[in-house]
């Protein structure tokens, strides 16, 4: 039988789907997908930018370049977690957004120089600009999402202004602004807390997004093994060095994926939360740093020792690497290894001093071996935490309160009524049946229905919603009967 295309219009417009509890687990759909891909190649531009320049200067520049590139992920990424639709506006927007990051990626060698900063700024604001309409447009059709939306579209806007700005300023002033600006970004989330908290993300969904950009990063590493393999003679020992590199990107995948839990990101907590986002920056850059120093070190394989900063990039990417995955792990409660993760960050720095006595091969092996045996340790006593399904909306303590779906009346807002006062959307009284009004309507009645009675869930009498607020413990809960219509 053919759906009712009035049931089609409403499921394709923009909406919270994180309140939809009837969906079920979630994974990436195809346009998220195909969005992943232009990342591909913003990584592989910053990469290059780590190749060709690997001293410290270098690397400063690598790692100023990727944290915006990695924040627009997240940021398209938390978004379309939200309010992913299958309308045609929101196509477009993603195809432009996709365009923008392309546009972005290829300015990406140029940048922090007078030739290059101009374009490489205009095309980071067009990539921010897309994302700012994307929450406008949230911001207006979805009244739940008004509050998280403005503080996105105000954080990023100032951003924005101050990117501009920057552009009137020579460096290293402009720079600085740069910096000012990435940083308001950052902190973009920490503007309003409450709508932060208890606007719900999808536990099952955000977990596999994350888990997909560190699968793009790791294949640069693998590319950056096999283009290091590709510059110099095969002999024996270009081609060890070459499957001793792949060996550690396999290593390093295999702890990520076995023993890197998500237990934090789904936390109840905003403090899990921030730590496994955060965290998940250093994950990545340090796969990155790793996969270049791999490629500089096969290059270097027939020399008599491994330069300084290739040494630098493996012992301080696999220091880092241990390091985030320590703290996420302590962020989840189960770092039972975490004295040995010490001693193994540890040994990959010392391995910077040590490595003036030693031949490229066993320095490359030392490093393996330093993952290997992560590995091992992870096998043999990593603890299981027993996990039970997080859903993105969990009852409330005062469930046992909402016994009430049907309305008392059934012509609106029941104080709006008797005053001849119009509502925008109407909420339900699980206590009681009272009918009250939005707190986007005017007088705003079901709070003040809260207020006066105590009465704590109130759930939305909206077609095609199914989901209840709880004022006593500021969070949405999941209806577990589908409430009446009015």
């Amino acid at each position: 039988m053919a759906e009712n295309p009035n049931n089609l219009k409403t499921k394709n417009r923009p909406r919270l789907r994180t309140l939809e509890t009837n969906e079920g687990e979630r994974h990436a759909s195809w346009l998220e997908l195909f969005f992943d891909l232009v990342f591909v190649l913003a990584v592989a531009q910053i990469a290059k930018v780590l190749v060709n320049q690997s001293d410290f200067d270098g690397f400063v520049k690598y790692l100023a370049l990727f944290v915006p590139i990695w924040w627009t992920w997240v940021g398209f990424t938390f978004y379309a977690d939200r309010f992913e639709s299958d309308d045609t506006a929101y196509r477009v927007m993603m195809f432009t957004g996709m365009l923008t990051v392309a546009a972005l990626s290829l300015t990406l060698a140029n940048a922090f120089s007078i030739s290059g900063d101009t374009t490489f700024i205009v095309c980071y604001i067009l990539v921010r600009l897309v994302l700012i309409v994307l929450y406008i447009r949230s911001a207006y059709h979805i009244p739940l999402a008004r509050e998280l939306s403005a503080q996105f579209i105000v954080g990023f806007g100032i951003a924005v202004l101050l990117l501009l700005l920057s552009l009137l300023f020579a460096p290293p002033i402009r720079y600085v602004i740069w910096s000012v600006a990435l940083l308001l970004e950052l902190a973009t989330p920490f503007l309003n807390l409450k709508a932060t908290r208890v606007t719900p993300f999808d536990r099952s969904h955000i977990p596999e997004r994350f888990g997909l950009f560190t699968i793009i990063v790791l294949g640069e590493a693998v590319i950056a093994t096999a283009t290091g393999a590709s510059e110099v003679a095969w002999n024996f020992t270009s081609i060890s060095a070459a499957s001793i590199g792949f060996a550690m990107a396999a290593a390093i995948w295999w702890i990520n994926f076995d023993f890197v839990e998500d237990t934090a990101i789904k936390s109840k907590s905003l403090a899990p939360r921030f730590i496994y986002l955060y965290g998940h920056f250093f994950i990545v850059a340090s796969i990155v740093a790793i996969g270049i120093g791999v490629e500089h070190a096969i290059k270097e394989s027939n020399d008599a020792h491994l330069h300084l900063s290739s040494l630098a990039l493996l012992s301080g990417g696999i220091a880092v690497y241990l390091a985030s995955i320590t703290v996420i792990k302590l962020a989840s409660e189960n770092c039972n290894l975490m004295y040995a993760r010490i001693a193994s960050i540890a040994v990959a720095i010392s391995i910077l001093y040590f490595s003036q006595f030693l031949p490229p091969l066993v320095v490359l092996a030392a490093y393996l071996a330093i993952l290997v045996v992560g590995v091992w340790l992870e096998n043999h006593y990593f603890e299981v935490k027993e996990q039970t399904e997080t859903p993105s909306l969990e009852p409330c303590e005062h469930e046992g309160e909402a016994h009430i779906f049907r309305p008392r009346i059934a012509d609106g807002c029941e104080e709006c009524v008797k005053n001849n006062y119009k509502w925008i959307h109407l909420r339900l009284c699980l206590s009681c049946g009272h009918t009250g009004c939005c707190d986007s309507s005017q007088y705003k009645h079901a709070t003040k229905h809260f207020l006066e009675t105590g009465h704590p869930i109130m759930a939305s009498l909206e077609q095609q919603e199914n989901w209840a607020w709880c004022y006593a413990d500021e969070k949405f809960v999941p209806l577990l009967q589908k409430t009446e219509s009015k």
